[in-house]
């Protein structure tokens, strides 16, 4: 009972319930391609339905980040008072191409309900392409800040020594950006895998992981926050 009711809570929140489409959508799209081999000849009536769930959900998220172009370039506004100067750019530039992402992703969604005429393919190669950018800036972003909490633990080592107990403050930041850098990471190969440059089942896979981050993330953030070592 307390299960269901903290994930009926958790499903209250418009990202929390993107989470969990987003990992049956990749799930959907992972066994398609085990289903299929990569295929779209091969037919049959689990793969029609896998392939209309899939494509249900895909257009289902677009609808939910309708708007959210503004909250990121806002996002990107705001980095430009980050005072390191390489989490300042790379900052910047991953909210901005993030933003731009969106913004072409929700024409997109216009184009996919009938609402205006679009390109399907054309817009969709650039939205891609500017996910990649932001993806890809964002995963650097990650580096530096993990190196930076890296500095920190081995400066708090020398001082306390290697026995001494980590405060709880340095392993909440730990946490939030391991798991940050590995979802960014792993989102890299969805866009990658949408032009082309590698295969769709391990570009599903990897989408597969980073919901599951991705849920995490939203799960401690709404229902049980992380908990470090005492």
């Amino acid at each position: 009972m307390a299960i269901s009711k903290d994930f009926m809570m958790f499903t209250s929140h418009t990202a929390a319930r993107d989470k969990v489409f987003r990992f049956v959508q990749y799930g959907s799209r992972l066994i398609l391609w085990q289903l299929t081999y990569g295929s779209p000849d091969v037919q049959g009536e689990v793969i029609t339905r896998l392939r209309k769930l899939e494509g249900a959900l895909g257009l289902s998220r677009k609808l939910f980040r309708l708007g959210n172009c503004v909250d990121l370039a806002h996002k990107a506004v705001e980095a430009l008072a980050t005072p390191n100067v390489d989490l300042r750019i790379l900052t910047f530039v991953s909210q901005a191409t993030k933003a731009l992402w969106l913004l072409i992703d929700h024409m997109l969604w216009f184009g996919k309900v009938g609402i205006i005429k679009i390109d399907q393919m054309f817009w969709t190669s650039w939205s891609l392409r500017a996910w990649l950018v932001a993806l890809a800036t964002a995963s650097i972003a990650d580096m530096i800040k993990l190196q930076n909490v890296q500095n920190k633990l081995h400066l708090f080592r020398k001082q306390n020594g290697k026995q001494a107990k980590i405060s709880e403050k340095l392993q909440i930041e730990m946490h939030s950006v391991r798991m940050n850098f590995w979802r960014d990471f792993c989102d890299l190969f969805i866009p990658l895998g949408g032009l082309s440059y590698v295969s769709p089942g391990f570009s599903a896979l990897t989408g597969v992981i980073s919901s599951v981050i991705g849920f995490q993330q939203e799960w401690e953030k709404h229902i049980s926050p992380f908990k470090p070592q005492l």
